[in-house]
């Protein structure tokens, strides 16, 4: 059996500076994709397929950064921006990456934003591209 599994928030506040809370949308039954905490995925070592997108709304002109962390780093370079110069206006973005996981860690979607964030959503689906 193939590891996979897909999580999901929306109508969320995305705190700056702390990460996004999600919930399990579709389990993985090998155990090696969990969820140790409501703002973590753990991964056992091997080589996955990441992606995830973002949306929310910016109460005033501002940006909104979600970046990964996991293996002990932030992941910039597989991060989402969004700008935008009014106010209540939707961000939106996608990533696709692949993690190579030396040994079990946890995946952490962070956020950082210059205004309130309101109705924030995220899907995200993990598969392991090797048994």
């Amino acid at each position: 059996m193939i590891a996979r599994a897909s999580f999901v928030t929306y109508m969320q506040q995305f705190a700056s500076g702390a990460p996004i809370s999600f919930a399990t949308a579709e389990a993985d039954g090998t155990g090696r994709i969990t969820q140790p905490s409501s703002t973590q995925v753990g991964l056992e070592p091997g080589t996955y397929f990441v992606t995830y997108h973002i949306s929310a709304v910016l109460e005033t002109a501002g940006y909104l950064q979600i970046t990964p962390s996991y293996s002990g780093g932030a992941h910039l370079e597989y991060g989402v921006y969004g700008r935008t110069a009014d106010a209540s206006v939707t961000v939106n973005g996608s990533a696709a990456f692949l993690a190579v996981i030396p040994e079990a860690t946890v995946l952490t979607l962070n956020a950082n934003a210059s205004a309130a964030v309101r109705d924030g959503a995220m899907t995200m689906v993990i598969l392991s591209l090797a048994d």
